[in-house]
């Protein structure tokens, strides 16, 4: 989810030793994870101005470091999406049936 909010240029936050390592109850946690937040959600002048730089690098199919172009290869994926549109229909079948 974080990455998703990154790919869309909002600031977010992680649960790692930014937040995991403070106190969380008490007066103490909230003041503690109200500067985090506030930080994070200060940083948007940060993001914007990355996104402008980097543009769509890193995003979707073409995400990584790539020598020449990638080969797309749509008809794979029209084969997942069916195998798991068939996978979905099938749980929804038992489902049905129990």
């Amino acid at each position: 989810m974080v990455q998703a909010a990154k790919e869309a240029c909002i600031p977010s936050l992680y649960f790692t030793n930014l937040i995991s390592a403070r106190p969380l109850m008490g007066v103490a946690g909230v003041g503690s994870l109200i500067q985090v937040i506030n930080a994070a959600m200060g940083n948007q002048a940060r993001f914007d101005a990355m996104k402008d730089f980097f543009g769509s690098v890193g995003v979707g199919d073409e995400a990584g470091v790539w020598q020449e172009p990638p080969v797309m290869h749509p008809e794979f994926k029209a084969d997942m999406r069916r195998m798991a549109e068939k996978k979905r229909k099938k749980a929804k079948a038992e489902e049905m049936g129990s």
